[in-house]
């Protein structure tokens, strides 16, 4: 059985470790998803039901109110650049540190710049609604996405170094479903902590894409919920499940903080990026976990000058921000801000497109 067929099974059913060998297309072969229509077409179970999975819109789902969320997004460009404090974000959960450490991509040493780039390729593509629908281009970014947490799944069950087996398995539906408030709703106020203006509506249509999103990547609808009020309480009692410190969430949590600086963020301040981090993650900007404070879970150390640093431009970028209340500026990101966020991060992977292969897990490729 192919790679697809096995992954679409191991999506669905999150099965125990399999011992069969697996191939992915090289280079020059069809990929993953273009593999997986032809099994489809073939009537092969495993790949018509991965489809019917991944296309089937939930009764929640409203194109009128992603668009909202979008337009906001698009105009609102230096937020979206903050949306690393995100990724530290999912490292209140233990596992999912675990996972990202094994892989190694965002563990000390590793092609951060590389790694959040081709991340913020899905990031940005999420705001192009109709190529977010089945079959558009930015959908399919986000099934690859879910075949390669497969990959990666497959690959640590292979290694025999999962010890949380009574927790789930590596990359779970529990794990996915949290992200959906983490990469929507957290994000949507780490752009109002940038100055952005964001009305009721286009907080709602920008996290419902990541409830989308999350629902692609295979979040149960039972994970997620059908409205606003369902999903954050959800989400606070999954947060609030998955929360404990843990040494390798602070070490990747550091690795962020190593990262930006590395790119240069900021004039490459190691001080107000670590700075920056703690703002967004300070306990107004968790509000599922109340009474916790990410910043002593995960271990990132006060700077108070840089801090005071941080919070006056924070409320400075309010005045600019409120040129994006006028009709000409909103037209104008709208016909531009989707091309000006995909050219950066385009120059950003220097001409080599973000790939979604199976990274090595304990020196063991995940793809073969």
């Amino acid at each position: 059985m192919t790679l697809v067929a096995l992954a679409a099974r191991q999506i669905t059913e999150e099965k125990r470790p399999c011992p069969h060998r697996f191939t992915t297309p090289s280079r020059d072969q069809p990929t993953p998803t273009q593999t997986s229509r032809i099994l489809q077409a073939e009537g092969v179970a495993e790949a018509v039901a991965f489809f019917d999975d991944v296309e089937t819109l939930p009764s929640w789902f409203d194109i009128d109110s992603l668009r909202v969320g979008a337009s906001m997004g698009r105009r609102n460009l230096f937020g979206m650049n903050l949306g690393h404090s995100a990724m530290a974000f999912t490292y209140i959960d233990p596992a999912t540190a675990e996972v990202m450490s094994a892989t190694g991509r965002l563990a000390g040493g590793g092609d951060y710049r590389r790694r959040m780039l081709e991340t913020a390729t899905g990031f940005v593509g999420a705001l192009d609604v109709d190529g977010m629908l089945p079959g558009g281009d930015r959908w399919i970014i986000w099934v690859r996405n879910r075949l390669l947490h497969t990959m990666i799944r497959l690959g640590i069950h292979r290694s025999g170094r999962w010890s949380r087996y009574a927790d789930g398995v590596p990359v779970s539906q529990l794990a996915t479903a949290a992200c959906s408030y983490i990469f929507g709703s957290h994000r949507v106020d780490v752009i109002k902590f940038a100055g952005g203006v964001v009305s009721q509506e286009e907080r709602d249509g920008f996290a419902l894409m990541w409830r989308w999103i999350a629902r692609i990547e295979g979040a149960n609808n039972q994970l997620l919920g059908r409205t606003h009020a369902e999903e954050f309480a959800l989400q606070s009692r999954e947060h609030q499940y998955i929360y404990a410190p843990s040494d390798k969430g602070a070490e990747l949590a550091e690795s962020v903080i190593v990262g930006v600086t590395k790119m240069r963020m900021f004039r490459g301040s190691r001080a107000v990026n670590q700075a920056v981090l703690r703002q967004l993650l300070a306990p107004r900007m968790t509000p599922t976990v109340p009474n916790a404070d990410f910043r002593d879970c995960l271990d990132i150390a006060p700077e108070p000058l840089a801090e005071v640093f941080v919070r006056l431009g924070a409320f400075l970028l309010k005045i600019p921000n409120q040129l994006t209340r006028l009709r000409v500026v909103r037209d104008y990101f709208d016909r531009n801000g989707q091309r000006i966020l995909d050219d950066a991060i385009e120059r950003g992977l220097r001409g080599v497109k973000a790939e979604y292969r199976g990274t090595p897990v304990d020196g063991r490729p995940t793809d073969q």
